[in-house]
């Protein structure tokens, strides 16, 4: 099957796992639950292991691990899609903002039906120059600020290209007081307006092997809890949300037992892709 994923890359080491990884999507039919156990060994042995040993600076190398998973998570689609849909990073115009650099975007028409962020939060603990040592980072350091970004794009890019009809009929129409209490009226349009906006998330949980004097249990640094929260109030902004969360164990990484729970909410990566694509059928039919 052809594809145009991982060749602007420029680390060789980020590379090697956007290719393996790819080829895992391609192997599984663009279901991501199959693979899982095998994606978490390649990101591990692949770029982490570098990472920790400090043979992969923290410059444009490291950095680059989002945009293999923004690679990864296009040939999902369109290996699911049966090579019917291949979203690609690009600039579109928003709204208020001139341009919006997105990592997914399907264009038809000059009109963004779907648009997508793709985020790889938390790395690990590391040998950093000569002799020193950067304790992990943490998912929770920045992701405010990432949702808030996903969130402000998402609402941007909607009122650029979702008609004004459709806008007007949003404000005006005959909402109960229950709906307007519930912003029922707000999810609708989120979920009916185009683009289509999906983000997907691959979350390392950090636990910083700290130990509570009290009770001489470990304190995770990453509250499970807490991120589920913040992922679950995206939806309220969202068409989708496709997220991965996983622990280092052993010097491997393994998904947290909250795996079950993402399923059963629905915001695990194959909803996210699944909802994506069924998207993009409805309003290319």
């Amino acid at each position: 099957m052809e594809t145009s994923v991982c060749h602007t890359l420029k680390s060789p080491v980020i590379k090697k796992f956007c290719e393996s990884i790819t080829e895992l999507a391609r192997s599984s039919g663009g279901y991501f639950e199959p693979i899982q156990n095998d994606f978490l060994e390649a990101y591990y042995q692949i770029v982490e292991k570098a990472r920790i040993e400090g043979r992969l600076p923290e410059g444009g190398e490291y950095r680059q691990k989002g945009n293999a998973f923004r690679d990864f998570i296009s040939e999902l689609i369109y290996v699911r899609s049966e090579g019917t849909y291949r979203l690609t990073d690009r600039r579109v115009p928003g709204y208020s903002e001139r341009t919006h650099d997105v990592d997914l975007a399907y264009v038809r028409d000059n009109t963004v039906l779907v648009a997508g962020e793709v985020k790889m939060t938390g790395s690990p603990r590391h040998k950093r120059g000569g002799t020193g040592i950067q304790k992990e980072r943490k998912t929770q350091s920045d992701l405010d600020k990432r949702l808030k970004e996903v969130k402000f794009t998402a609402v941007d890019l909607k009122l650029r290209y979702t008609p004004e009809e459709a806008i007007i009929r949003a404000v005006n129409s005959e909402n109960t007081i229950s709906e307007v209490s519930n912003n029922s009226w707000w999810i609708q349009w989120i979920h009916d307006s185009i683009p289509g906006f999906y983000s997907f998330w691959a979350s390392r949980l950090a636990s910083g092997g700290r130990l509570d004097s009290r009770t001489g249990r470990r304190v995770d640094f990453d509250n499970p809890d807490l991120l589920l929260e913040k992922f679950r109030n995206l939806l309220k902004y969202n068409n989708a949300v496709g997220l991965f969360m996983f622990r280092e164990e052993n010097s491997r990484y393994v998904p947290p037992v909250e795996t079950e729970r993402i399923k059963r909410e629905k915001i695990s990566i194959d909803d996210a892709v699944n909802d994506l694509i069924k998207f993009l059928d409805k309003h290319l039919d």
